[in-house]
């Protein structure tokens, strides 16, 4: 006579718990952009450049005071933020909580990914989960042009 080992409920429900914990987790981990993912989207800047090579994004009459567009400046996404006549702002489009990319939001910038808001006038965060402001590119508003260095 062969005796079989009994299997409780409990010791099935926690094996099939840790199962199912261990597929969530693995889940989530394809969903986190890589860091080849992130640079193939755009350099994002750790400071202002003031070196690089000023190209020419979009029209002057094409962004409002207040207004924020997207724009491409050679092969680098940027975000644009006009604050007053004179003045035009860059930042990367790279959001700086899991690398997703950032769109105009009115006066700001959203990512779509986790809904952080980073203000236009400067690139700070609203609301989070990111925790670090938009890095900043140099730009400029040169004759009727908007010029962003890269």
């Amino acid at each position: 006579m062969t005796v079989e080992p009994s299997v409780s409920r409990r010791s099935t429900l926690r094996a099939t718990t840790a199962a199912t914990g261990a597929a969530c987790a693995l889940a989530l981990a394809g969903c986190a952009p890589s860091a080849s993912d992130i640079k193939k989207k755009g350099r994002t800047p750790a400071e202002i450049p003031t070196g690089g090579t000023p190209v020419q994004v979009g029209k002057v009459s094409e962004l409002p005071v207040g207004g924020t567009a997207a724009a491409t400046a050679g092969d680098v996404e940027v975000m644009l933020f006009r604050p007053d006549e004179t003045t035009v702002l860059a930042y990367t489009d790279i959001c700086t909580h899991a690398g997703c990319k950032v769109a105009p939001d009115g006066a700001d910038f959203k990512c779509p990914c986790h809904s952080s808001v980073f203000k236009g006038s400067d690139g700070t965060v609203v609301s989070g989960p990111a925790k670090e402001a938009l890095p900043r590119y140099a730009a400029a508003i040169d004759g009727e042009w908007i010029t962003v260095s890269v």
